[in-house]
This record gives C-alpha cells, sequence and structure tokens, in this order.
C-alpha cells in the first residue's frame, strides 16, 4: 500500500529518515530477489522507488520551511 503525503507530513524529520532507511533496505532485497528469480510480484519495487521519492520530497518541503 503506497505511503499517503497527507500521513507522511505529519510526521517529525527523524521518524521519515528512518521510514526511508528501511525502505531503502526493503528495495535492495527485492531487487536481490528479483535476480535470483524468487519475485513474484515485481511491482513492488517500483511501489517502494516511488514511496521514497514521496519522503524525499517531504523531507525538502520541511527543510524549505525553516
Amino acid at each position: 500500500m503506497p505511503l499517503k503525503v497527507s500521513e507522511l507530513e505529519q510526521l517529525p524529520p527523524e521518524e521519515l529518515k528512518k521510514r526511508m532507511e528501511d525502505l531503502v533496505l526493503q528495495q535492495v532485497r527485492l531487487r536481490a530477489q528479483a535476480r535470483m528469480g524468487s519475485l513474484k510480484e515485481t511491482s513492488s519495487i517500483r511501489n517502494v522507488r516511488k514511496d521514497i521519492a514521496r519522503i524525499e520530497s517531504v523531507l525538502a518541503k520541511k527543510r524549505g520551511k525553516k
């Protein structure tokens, strides 16, 4: 399930960074599974990448407000 921007905007930057680190690790695992041929739902890689981009956008927006 994709993350919602409205929910992400309510979180503090530290929590957003932690979530992004978790998503990056998940992305690495999914890519490894795809290379090995054991990944059944290939769209999950794209969904994780988009979630990371959403978090980066919210973090950039919060940095601009300060």
